[in-house]
């Protein structure tokens, strides 16, 4: 049998292969960080740190200094044989050379100049009903630790006066204010080197009113516990609406 001449034979035509999974793009390679990049990021974290471990230093410094007002509470009357300079209470008689008020514009001053045995004289605040039951000439009795004088008593009466560690004061209220405003700053800023000059005026503001507030809570000689735990509410609130007012800005 003939084929026609224009008639070509069918050929096997092979299929076409599939196409494979395709293979995702390489991911590009991260640009390296410089070290001042680096720096920046972990600023927060380490201002954090930092501001944690000058504000429970400070804390631990108040606690120091509150009880050493407190110390002749807890502290034994010296013996009659005690050596100078012993850690013991001594009792000594003063007699009141002079008595002086001085009005406020708010309260009265009620003071006593009382000449010691082994001192020079000085000025002693009591309150009214402690003034108004002696008189010049007459004799109180001083507890005294470490040559000062912590509380004059008469009759039932007694005064407590203030022996407050000014410079023990500045230091611990300043170590609280840094330490506060790093962490403010860590957990609230994100350029925390423009907001510096701000931080650093904000700092000589709050360690005014730490000092202020120690001074008072100091004063108030209530138990070490009770003391303590207004010092931290109060820090706490400082704390929150310092971190209120800097993420505002």
């Amino acid at each position: 049998m003939t084929m026609p001449e224009d008639s070509v034979p069918l050929r096997d035509t092979p299929p076409t292969p599939e196409p494979g999974p395709q293979q995702p793009p390489k991911p590009s390679p991260k640009p390296r960080r410089s070290a001042g990049e680096l720096l920046r990021a972990a600023a927060p974290a380490v201002l954090l740190v930092i501001g944690l471990a000058l504000t429970v230093l400070g804390f631990v410094q108040f606690t120091e200094t509150y009880q050493q007002t407190r110390a002749y509470l807890a502290t034994p009357v010296c013996a009659a044989d005690a050596k100078p300079g012993a850690d013991c209470v001594t009792l000594e008689s003063g007699r009141v050379t002079k008595k002086q008020e001085e009005a406020g514009s708010d309260s009265t001053d009620y003071l006593l100049t009382v000449a010691r045995e082994k001192a020079p004289s000085d000025r002693y605040g009591v309150g009214r009903a402690f003034y108004d039951d002696v008189d010049t000439g007459t004799y109180v009795e001083l507890k005294i630790l470490h040559g000062k004088v912590f509380e004059l008593s008469y009759q039932g009466h007694s005064s407590r006066p203030p022996n407050t560690p000014y410079l023990a004061v500045v230091e611990f209220s300043v170590l609280i204010a840094f330490g506060m405003i790093m962490m403010v700053l860590a957990l609230s800023v994100d350029d925390v080197e423009f907001m510096l000059p701000l931080a650093l005026g904000y700092v000589l503001g709050t360690a005014i009113a730490t000092g202020i507030g120690s001074l008072t809570l100091i004063a108030l000689q209530w138990p070490l516990a009770v003391t303590l735990a207004i010092a931290v509410v109060l820090w706490l609130i400082v704390a929150a609406v310092s971190r209120a007012t800097f993420e505002g800005l």
